[in-house]
């Protein structure tokens, strides 16, 4: 994620729980009565789509805020960022050998072979995952991304 998008979501998470910071407002009973509240209200997410976050989430950010501060509040990645969960690596070294012995074989005309030939199911894979995957390889070795 882009280190201005995080610091704006950060920010935004900031906005729905600053009021609990210092003091609970007087008109809530509880904390949970605020979450309730904040929910309700929403807030506007960095991307201009405004959100409704769930109560537990708020009370999250809160918690996260309490223990790490204004650090707490960004959004974290995935640990495995930039690997696939769905391609193995046997299916990965099938679509790097369709790739390179056809080059000029697209995304779906991959997909529907590894279909065809039992490799994947198709509850189980998606041809955007396939796509990405190509996508990838290619921004790996410098090319242009490939259309399905």
């Amino acid at each position: 994620m882009k280190q201005k998008l995080a610091q704006d979501i950060a920010l935004m998470r900031y906005s729905m729980i600053s009021p609990l910071i210092v003091v609970l407002p007087d008109e809530y009973k509880s904390k949970e009565a605020y979450f309730r509240s904040a929910s309700a209200h929403g807030a506007l997410h960095p991307n201009g789509c405004f959100i409704h976050p769930a109560p537990t989430s708020i009370k999250r950010w809160y918690q996260h805020y309490q223990k790490n501060g204004f650090d707490g509040l960004l959004p974290s990645s995935r640990s495995d960022e930039g690997t696939s969960r769905k391609i193995h690596p046997d299916l990965e070294e099938q679509i790097r050998y369709l790739k390179t012995n056809y080059l000029r074989m697209s995304a779906a005309a991959i997909f529907r072979q590894l279909c065809d030939n039992g490799s994947v199911n198709r509850n189980e894979l998606s041809e955007s995952t396939v796509n990405r995957f190509l996508n990838s390889l290619a921004r790996k070795k410098g090319q242009r991304t490939i259309r399905t």
